[in-house]
């Protein structure tokens, strides 16, 4: 029975692994960008020419003017969002010797759909009407942004520099004279830096009276911090997102940067996972729950046996989906964004209040049965940790 056993597992590893490499790849070939039918749909009844001699690699398009009616082009830009690339269309006209933008729409993305709805309701792409192709459009400057949808409004802000930029080289010969493209660095960048410090402080000495002070207060930070202000909480969306090369640029994104390069140093270099109950702030809701609650329910055996395999289906089911449509929102599942924002989608409203009632009986309820994130950092700390093994055993004989 246990050689049958030892089989099973193995040929559901080997299934496991080669459904994930198929799909990566159907993914790569089925998502593949076709601006000419996102035009259509963005642009029902107007002939656009896409202009092949003067643009370079922009991806510019005439529009067919009737009589009477000044020239306009469409002009195609992308950047990357909280989720993946997002894709805009932004309208130019030259009514008089100024070209300046008539319009721009978002036509494609994979970003979670309410953050996207609250830029539409808050009107956050009229902004950007009527300004010169030679404006900054920078976010908090020339653009408003909205709490809860920041990165979105700036990888907007930012693809649409990086287009209009462009044609006013290529097509109108102006002179740069706009802002290059700046650092985002402030106070939420700062905090997380601040915060990430202390948790590395904690793990090499804790024997510190100031920092078992801190230790203490961390949860609750993280809390305040990574969870209601900037909303910044790690999903399986995010390393999934990498491994199809959604990377938000350093500059645009520090925060994501921060937090990643923690994960990272923590597993390669330290051999710890640095964001579970330190930086995660669901941790510190659910530690909370059970403190107030005061109670502890017995955990059926086979539950506490098959947590790991529960989070691994789980995960191997959200990585499916998300190489297969190339949009991270859609395989996330976990309730961050329905606790921190009040925004959420499919099963997170079911999941939230099951993982929450459940933190109520149970430690660390989420991250023992649910949680892809801390079960893919810990497993990347044994491998790390297996490798430094064979290496030591290596070089000993």
């Amino acid at each position: 029975m246990a050689v049958k056993a030892n089989r099973l597992s193995k040929l559901i590893k080997v299934f496991a692994w080669v459904s994930l490499a198929a799909a990566f790849i159907l993914g790569q070939i089925a998502n593949q960008p076709d601006y000419d039918a996102l035009l259509n749909n963005a642009y029902p009844g107007v002939t656009l020419k896409q202009d092949t001699e003067l643009s370079g690699d922009l991806a510019l398009y005439h529009w067919a003017a009737s009589d009477g009616q000044p020239q306009r082009w469409v002009v195609l830009g992308e950047a990357q969002g909280y989720g993946g690339p997002l894709t805009i269309a932004a309208t130019v006209s030259q009514p008089d010797s100024i070209p300046k933008v008539d319009e721009v729409r978002l036509i494609a993305h994979t970003e979670t759909p309410p953050y996207v709805e609250r830029l539409v309701k808050k009107q956050f792409f009229r902004q950007m009407n009527d300004a010169p192709i030679s404006s900054d459009f920078l976010l908090g400057e020339d653009i408003d942004g909205y709490s809860g949808a920041t990165v979105t409004a700036r990888a907007v802000s930012q693809a649409l520099r990086e287009v209009t930029h462009s044609l006013a080289v290529l097509e109108f010969n102006m002179e740069p004279s706009w802002t290059n493209d700046p650092w985002v660095f402030g106070w939420q960048e700062l905090g997380m830096l601040i915060l990430v410090g202390i948790a590395f402080a904690l793990t090499l000495r804790s024997n510190n009276r100031l920092l078992n002070s801190l230790k203490v207060a961390l949860p609750l930070l993280s809390l305040v911090f990574v969870g209601f202000y900037t909303n910044a909480s790690l999903s399986v969306g995010n390393f999934a997102g990498m491994i199809l090369g959604y990377v938000p640029g350093i500059k645009q994104h520090p925060i994501w940067w921060i937090l990643m390069g923690s994960i990272l140093i923590g597993i390669l270099f330290m051999g710890r996972n640095m964001y579970c109950n330190k930086l995660c702030p669901y941790s510190a809701v659910q530690s909370m729950l059970h403190k107030v609650t005061g109670l502890k329910m017995k955990v059926p055996q086979w539950l506490n046996k098959q947590g790991h395999s529960i989070i691994l289906m789980m995960i191997w089911a959200s990585f499916m989906l998300i190489f297969l449509s190339g949009h991270p929102a859609l395989g996330t599942y976990e309730p961050f964004s329905m606790m921190f924002a009040l925004e959420g989608t499919g099963l997170q409203w079911y999941i939230l209040p099951l993982s929450l009632f459940g933190a109520c009986f149970v430690p660390d309820f989420w991250c023992r049965y649910f949680c892809p994130v801390g079960l893919i950092i810990n497993e990347s700390v044994k491998v790390r940790r297996k490798t430094l093994n064979k290496f030591k055993q290596r070089f000993s004989q």
